[in-house]
């Protein structure tokens, strides 16, 4: 693609004058009032799923694990939602997403060859089940849940069952307790009302959903260079597109080019495609390089970017969250001194969003940011 990027250095001054007075015509972001909310005010955790103003995730961290034990966050306080059967001093768990009455994840320890493998909480009882994965595998997660099925991903084994092979995408059905593999290089990572999103790899990832079955339809941007669909509320499709744009006019050979990444709305097919980045934040006018949606739920996607260093070095990330017009609220705006970074990762019906801040040290709080009234 041989166009310019508004927010490359090597743009001459007359260029940027024109880029600043387009972006300052652009009509401003409705800022909505949120207060955050330190789920692990005394330790480390991310909050990575949102629902009906609860949040989940886990708290504590394993290291080089990522991880540490489930948490559902409530009203009275956080619940320990790690297994019983996970007992041994490494074990980890995490929740990834929820419905009403559902939540789901992943675990590992010494019983399960210290693999990760998909786990389904009830949000009644707290009992514990760990999902069937249909074929020889290293491994698997629950990414998301909407009540009626569950998906997810494993990785399996090369044709002679000596090394890794790629991952495949699963769809657990709740009622019938049958899984469904939707195929090999897949990943799915959201469920509404029985669509099913995520990427295919054909020599990259291409955004896809599903319907129940293994025939997925690409939202793959015909421009685009990769594309990912991290969300969905049954209808829209949520996450980003990446694109290879010149940034110089002269430069040395194989350097002209760079990765910009963008958030993306789809409605079903790939003509539909939205590109909802935002350019500049909604609380300092800092300007943003890439950014990537998340989830999307009810009038609100949500999501993170990150901003523009005037290198090649990646920036650190905002929380970001789209109303119904698609305009942005950088939510950075709203954590409490000394957390230098947010991602946004789930919202609610209501708005809520629920994240993880991180400070300076590089030390990670969940975050739950409540709508104000």
């Amino acid at each position: 693609m041989k166009i310019q990027h508004p927010l490359v250095h090597a743009l001459d001054a007359s260029a940027l004058a024109l880029v600043a007075a387009a972006l300052l015509a652009c009509p401003a972001s409705a800022q909505t009032g949120y207060t955050a909310i330190d789920l692990t005010p005394a330790g480390s955790g991310s909050a990575q799923a949102a629902a009906g103003g609860l949040a989940a995730g886990y708290a504590g961290s394993v290291p080089n694990a990522f991880s540490g034990r489930a948490v559902l966050w409530t009203g009275d306080g956080p619940v320990d939602l790690h297994p019983g059967f996970l007992a041994d001093a490494g074990a980890r768990s995490q929740v990834n997403g929820m419905s009403a009455d559902l939540l789901v994840g992943s675990g590992a320890g010494t019983l399960t060859g210290n693999r990760n493998v998909p786990l389904a909480w009830s949000v009644d009882t707290g009992a514990v089940t760990q999902l069937t994965i249909p074929f020889s595998h290293l491994g698997g997660q629950a990414n998301a849940t909407d009540g009626v099925q569950i998906v997810g991903s494993a990785i399996g084994m090369n044709r002679d069952g000596t090394a890794a092979g790629s991952a495949h995408g699963l769809v657990w059905n709740i009622a019938s307790g049958t899984v469904v593999d939707v195929g090999a290089d897949a990943n799915v990572f959201d469920v509404a009302l029985g669509m099913q999103v995520g990427f295919v790899n054909k020599g990259g990832a291409n955004a896809a959903f599903w319907r129940g079955s293994s025939k997925a339809t690409l939202l793959h941007p015909k421009t685009a260079v990769l594309s990912v669909a991290n969300g969905t509320d049954g209808v829209r499709q949520a996450g980003y597109a990446g694109f290879d744009i010149r940034v110089r006019v002269e430069a040395a050979k194989g350097n002209k080019n760079r990765r910009f990444n963008y958030a993306h709305v789809w409605t079903g097919t790939a003509a539909s495609a939205l590109n909802i980045h935002p350019y500049m934040s909604s609380a300092d006018g800092a300007l943003l390089e890439s950014s990537y949606a998340m989830k999307v739920k009810g009038s609100y996607v949500v999501g993170y970017a990150t901003v523009s260093t005037g290198t090649t070095a990646i920036g650190p990330a905002r929380a970001i969250v789209w109303d119904a017009a698609y305009q942005a609220t950088d939510l950075q705006a709203f954590v409490p001194a000394g957390f230098v970074s947010s991602v946004a990762y789930a919202v609610d019906e209501n708005g809520n969003v629920a994240g993880v801040m991180t400070r300076a040290d590089g030390s990670r709080h969940a975050v739950l940011w409540v709508r104000n009234p």
